[in-house]
C-alpha cells in the first residue's frame, strides 16, 4: 500500500500518552457495561408492563451513551471521573430489581 493510500495519512501526532489512551479505552468499556445494565432493567420494566419506568431508564441509558460519545483520551481527568462513576453506577444498577 502506498503511503498516500494509508488510512493514517494526515492524522498527525496523538496529543495523549499511551496510558491516557488505555484509560480512555477502560472508560469506554465501563460505559458499555453501564448501558448493558440499563438494557436489562429496561427489558424487565417492559416485561412487567411498567412503560414509565422503561422510559426513564431509557433516557438515563441515553445520557450515558452521550457521555461516552463526548469522551476524549486527551481529557484524562474526565476519563478517570467517568471510569469511577461507571463503577458506582454498575454497583447501583446491579442492586436494582
Amino acid at each position: 500500500m502506498a503511503e498516500q493510500d494509508s488510512v493514517l495519512t494526515g492524522m498527525g501526532t496523538a496529543t495523549w500518552s499511551a496510558e491516557d489512551g488505555t484509560a480512555y479505552e477502560v472508560a469506554l468499556e465501563g460505559t458499555h457495561h453501564v448501558a448493558g445494565a440499563y438494557s436489562r432493567l429496561i427489558a424487565e420494566a417492559e416485561q412487567a408492563g411498567d412503560g414509565e419506568r422503561a422510559r426513564v431508564l431509557l433516557e438515563e441509558q441515553g445520557a450515558w451513551a452521550a457521555r461516552r460519545a463526548e469522551l476524549s483520551p486527551a481529557d484524562r481527568a474526565t476519563v478517570d471521573a467517568v471510569t469511577a462513576e461507571c463503577t458506582r453506577e454498575l454497583a447501583r444498577l446491579r442492586g436494582l430489581r
